[in-house]
């Protein structure tokens, strides 16, 4: 079975403003389903807040301008997660008192995953990022690198769910920050695969190793958005 094509993801004039800070000013592009875009800038520059916006996770008020994938609106966490968007977060955001596979289960049987299929489908991904036998570890009994490689299975197990049924943007946040060499190839490795899947990814990253590994790269600066849409 042929998995469908991600739609197209547009922003035009987003902004995010925390009170009277500015960490996006009147961003206006487009990621191409297919493949990764790294999304760069210095600390601070607004990379994470512009995810946020695309994964609907702000608070009401605090962005504005529009953000579609295909013919769908994303304006609050529903719309974002209906519309396709997975979210790998900076700083894994894992439950601490649940196993490594069962911070993957959990929000695939939330999806509408049954069981089996979904512990079966996080030992892959726990498997694919080098973690196979670490499933039955508590979060909290991880180290930082751990944690970071089972959000990213987590990203990947929802990607691939997603994947199944229709359009997906993954939006992957510093994904590798806190991974040696050769699983920050393997990752990397596995974000592109996602893409050749069909998928859109947008990959946040400080490393310039990563961002010259995507195919296209939206450059912040001080919340401004390079290359924009005219």
């Amino acid at each position: 079975m042929s998995t469908p094509m991600s739609e197209r993801l547009v922003l035009r004039d987003v902004s995010v403003r925390y009170g009277d800070v500015v960490a996006v000013d009147g961003a206006s592009a487009a990621a191409v389903p297919g493949q990764v875009t790294a999304v760069t800038g210095h600390s601070g520059a607004g990379k994470t807040s512009l995810l946020w916006a695309i994964g609907g996770l702000l608070d009401d008020g605090q962005s504005s301008g529009s953000i579609t994938l295909g013919d769908k609106a994303i304006g609050d966490e529903r719309s974002s997660r209906e519309a396709g968007a997975v979210l790998i977060p900076q700083g894994s955001a894992l439950a601490e008192v649940l196993t490594a596979r069962d911070n993957i289960t959990v929000p695939l049987v939330a999806a509408g995953m049954r069981g089996a299929e979904a512990t079966a489908l996080a030992d892959r991904t726990l498997a694919a990022v080098g973690l196979d036998e670490h499933g039955g570890h508590l979060a909290e009994e991880l180290s930082g690198g751990q944690r970071q490689r089972v959000a990213v299975a987590r990203g990947l197990a929802l990607s691939s769910l997603r994947l199944e049924t229709g359009s997906l943007v993954l939006l992957a946040d510093e994904p590798t920050s806190e991974l040696d060499h050769d699983t920050r190839e393997r990752v990397v490795a596995l974000l592109q695969d996602v893409a050749r899947r069909g998928g859109s990814v947008l990959l946040a990253t400080h490393d310039p190793e990563v961002a010259d590994v995507a195919a296209a790269r939206w450059h912040l600066d001080d919340g401004r958005l390079d290359p924009a849409l005219p």
